[in-house]
């Protein structure tokens, strides 16, 4: 069995998560023209999808089905 590290899962939730911030970042700013509202999503989306992402991770980390 292939076990994956926590700071492998970690930096791979970051890094997932810079592209979906900057994605969420443009469409906010494309619907309401302001960046500081724009700016504020962003960062509190990537605050919590950080860490829901990492515990997503983890548990399929622990889950065998899908493995040989």
């Amino acid at each position: 069995m292939m076990n994956v590290t926590r700071s492998r899962s970690f930096l791979k939730s970051l890094s997932y998560r810079i592209f979906g911030t900057l994605t969420s970042w443009a469409v906010v700013f494309v619907i309401t023209g302001k960046g500081s509202l724009a700016s504020l999503i962003a960062f509190w989306e990537t605050i919590v999808k950080v860490g829901v992402y990492y515990w997503h991770e983890r548990i399929w980390n622990r889950t065998q089905w899908g493995r040989r």
